[in-house]
């Protein structure tokens, strides 16, 4: 058999094999946490200019302004990039399991979850 024969075998045995497992999952439908991650990917790099806002504010709360000028800028552009990031690699990457069943690759999973249970 030729090659590309063999590669179009593969393929149709890979996909059809990852959807019976796929089909038979008991917890959240495969679609919907697909739909989250992208969603989850999209607002993280929308938000991710806030940590430049947060970070500083969190450290002003805890140590004073000095180190929120210095630490706490050097945290946000951190943060920021950081979630930029996992935003940028979540939206690539939305329709595979990676990391383990879609978990996200920041905590907290949204910006603004942790501003709502600080209550700011």
């Amino acid at each position: 058999m030729e090659p590309r024969k063999w590669a179009g075998v593969v393929g149709f045995i890979l996909v059809f094999s990852t959807i019976g497992s796929v089909l038979a999952e008991d917890r959240e439908p495969y679609v919907d946490r697909v739909l989250r991650k992208l969603g989850r990917g999209i607002t993280n790099i929308a938000t991710c200019p806030g940590e430049l806002i947060y970070r500083p504010n969190v450290i002003a709360h805890k140590d004073g302004y000095l180190p929120s000028v210095t630490i706490g800028t050097l945290q946000g552009i951190w943060h920021t990039l950081l979630r930029g990031l996992a935003g940028v690699y979540e939206v690539a990457t939305f329709y595979v399991a990676i990391p383990r069943d879609f978990k996200p690759l920041v905590e907290p999973e949204f910006l603004f979850e942790t501003l709502h249970r600080e209550g700011r």
